[in-house]
């Protein structure tokens, strides 16, 4: 690993750590959402849905994840150049999959059992359990993130040697490195544009292959390549830091973001009625479905854009909240998803209305998924290890 420089040791970027713990915490009220939502597919669903929820479920799937990976690879690729590659794969071994297979047998399998229930299944749920899920079918439920990082960071590994040069090629450092990004101001934006188009070639080549719900050993090509491509323009950014991830900003530049990102949202969500995404590529003609993905792709950097201007002017400081909030939401997320279920199971069966049952849903998901962190995992060496959070313990107590 001689190749390897890092250009200066990096301050850490507490709004980044923080706008991590947004998106993964932004994943409870996604799942307790789409439980309403009219379009949206999910095991549990209540008898009276609205399409509100589906905007808001597309809105949120718009950025998210991608969001998620953008950064995952620029951490990826700063630890690679930081550490050796036996420290690089022990970090994150400990982080991602040590957290994996105890994380799909513990809190996987609820989605699958409320799904059977409703199919008709008579069993209770450890018989399920054993014979339907671990014996036929392990799925990752809503892990499939971090089955998907898994794969990524070797994936990564083996393509490093090549996408380091793409990366070299389409941001050269002369114009997007840090002296570059500072003298134009257009680069900030061209650079939202370039990996807009580089993650629309990606997610087009792909689709014109497999279709958006193909799933191969619980892998779903057309999801793993999109959000793929998000991970890898992340790792582009060493170096180019200033382009979307620092840099001076101000509100009217947030406000200009947040303006655009509604427009293009708006625009997708329109296009994506006229060109359903589950269709065959070319089903309402190629130009549709380009432009589909292409509004996808972008309208999602703008949006990231928009949070990481949004939380380095406001949310860039570390304090006794926003270090909970670091520190607790992967193993929450781990954790919430069966709390979520049977908290929805118990109250679409009552005879409330709709947005009173989501009001009472999403707060007690938040509510008791935070105080089985708290009082259950926090202080818990074996359960901040097994997901994900070695060693916080000991700092915390030194």
């Amino acid at each position: 690993m001689a190749e390897q420089s890092l250009p200066v040791k990096q301050n850490r970027l507490d709004y980044l750590d923080n706008l991590r713990s947004f998106a993964l915490l932004l994943g409870l009220a996604f799942h307790v959402a789409i439980v309403y939502a009219a379009i949206i597919i999910y095991p549990l669903r209540n008898d009276d849905r609205s399409i509100a929820f589906d905007v808001f479920g597309e809105w949120v799937h718009l950025f998210r994840m991608p969001m998620f990976f953008v950064l995952s690879g620029y951490f990826t690729e700063r630890i690679y150049l930081s550490k050796t590659l036996k420290e690089f794969l022990r970090l994150r071994a400990l982080r991602i999959i040590l957290p994996l297979i105890p994380g799909i047998i513990l809190f996987a399998p609820m989605q699958y059992y409320v799904n059977a229930l409703q199919e008709g299944y008579q069993g209770n749920y450890f018989k399920f359990l054993w014979e339907e899920f671990l014996l036929k079918n392990p799925a990752p439920s809503h892990l499939w993130f971090i089955l998907y990082l898994a794969l990524y960071t070797f994936l990564y590994l083996g393509v490093r040697p090549l996408v380091s040069r793409i990366g070299k090629f389409i941001l050269p450092s002369s114009r997007y490195g840090e002296e570059g990004s500072e003298k134009r101001p257009s680069v900030k934006w061209e650079t939202l544009l370039i990996a807009g188009i580089w993650c629309t070639i990606w997610t087009c080549g792909i689709n014109y292959f497999f279709l958006k719900d193909q799933k191969y050993l619980n892998i779903e090509p057309v999801q793993f390549i999109y959000d793929f491509s998000f991970f890898l323009f992340g790792s582009f950014l060493i170096g180019k830091e200033s382009t979307i991830l620092k840099g001076k900003t101000n509100r009217f530049e947030i406000i200009l973001l947040g303006f655009l990102s509604f427009i293009f949202f708006g625009l997708f969500y329109w296009v994506s009625t006229i060109d359903p995404y589950w269709s065959y590529f070319g089903y309402t003609g190629f130009g549709m479905r380009i432009l589909h993905i292409f509004l996808k792709c972008l309208g999602g950097w703008i949006w990231i854009a928009f949070f990481i201007r949004l939380f380095q002017l406001f949310f860039n400081k570390t304090g006794k909240l926003s270090s909970y909030l670091r520190e607790s939401s992967l193993p929450v997320y781990l954790i919430h998803h069966p709390i979520s279920l049977g908290v929805g199971f118990l109250v679409i069966s009552t005879g409330l209305s709709i947005w009173i049952k989501f009001s009472l849903h999403i707060f007690f998901v938040y509510a008791l998924t935070f105080l089985v962190y708290h009082f259950v995992i926090r202080d818990s060496n074996f359960w901040l290890t097994v997901l994900g959070n070695k060693g916080i313990s000991f700092k915390r107590n030194k």
